[in-house]
């Protein structure tokens, strides 16, 4: 069991519809913040998909360090509407990341792409730092740091993964373990929340790494959606866990990156009816945790 502690204390939205090529590069017109160097950040491309949680995780970052970024929507339907059957994804994200999977950042031609969510995450607040911006989301001593690593890679496997088991698996039963098994993490969780975020008076990477999830199972109740009454999460069990969904919902590093629920719940439509073709769910119709991919 984790021991959550509290650390040391210290826009731009794209809509929830379907994005069309047009729009499918979105340059961030901040300025670059200078460094205690000097110079100025670089401004990062940031290939992201609106629907993804885990992009999400990035995104989030990015907008609470409000860094200089270019946000591309790197997978795009290749049919419109409903009609279509996959993304098409960008070939400069293929180049980066043979695998096609958001978020992938990149500073430019010569630097290494920086990719999986919660590296990412970490990458953009390393960037702040040396901009000697507040705000950190790993605050504190070295070991602090480390800790909230391993609390952030807990509540990924712990609160997250199960919802995909949930959705793809096509045996009641094993939805029903899956489900268990989230309501058990989200117990878990319950306790350990200090208040008013998971690890104290900051937003930290562990709230970073939960607050797509929030979204989709709280807000946007696309479990039960699609599984039904039986699959919902009792939030009168978890009064923490609701006063922390009031507080990080409105915090806007968080609202700029909200896709709205009637847009997004259709988008597992196809985790639910067993058609998605997402690595992601392949890898769970095989038996795996969507947390290996």
């Amino acid at each position: 069991s984790l021991s959550f502690f509290a650390p040391c204390p210290c826009r731009r939205s794209v809509a929830g519809g379907a994005m069309s090529a047009a729009v499918a590069e979105l340059p961030c017109k901040r300025l670059a913040s200078d460094a205690s160097s000097g110079g100025k950040l670089p401004e990062v491309e940031f290939f992201s998909a609106w629907f993804c949680p885990y992009a999400q995780r990035a995104w989030i970052a990015l907008e609470h360090h409000m860094l200089p970024f270019k946000k591309v929507e790197a997978l795009l339907p290749d049919k419109p509407g409903d009609d279509f059957v996959a993304y098409i994804k960008n070939p400069r994200l293929l180049e980066l990341n043979p695998k096609g999977l958001v978020p992938t950042i990149s500073e430019g031609l010569g630097t290494p792409p920086v990719v999986e969510s919660l590296v990412c995450v970490e990458y953009v607040d390393e960037l702040a730092r040396s901009a000697a911006k507040a705000g950190s989301l790993l605050p504190g001593s070295p070991c602090e740091r480390a800790s909230l690593r391993v609390q952030a890679d807990w509540v990924n496997r712990v609160c997250c993964s199960p919802f995909y088991q949930i959705l793809v698996r096509k045996d009641q039963a094993e939805r029903r373990a899956a489900f268990d098994s989230l309501v058990v993490g989200l117990d878990e969780l319950e306790g350990k929340i200090v208040g008013p975020y998971i690890a104290g008076e900051a937003l930290t990477i562990v709230d970073v790494a939960f607050i797509p999830w929030a979204h989709r199972i709280m807000i946007c109740k696309i479990i039960e959606k699609y599984r039904g009454p039986d699959f919902a999460i009792d939030m009168g069990a978890h009064p923490r866990l609701a006063s922390w969904i009031e507080k990080v919902f409105e915090l806007p590093a968080v609202k700029a990156t909200l896709a709205k629920p009637e847009d997004l719940v259709p988008t597992y439509k196809r985790y639910a009816d067993g058609t998605a073709k997402s690595q992601v769910a392949e890898a769970v119709r095989q038996g795996r945790a969507a947390h290996t991919i």
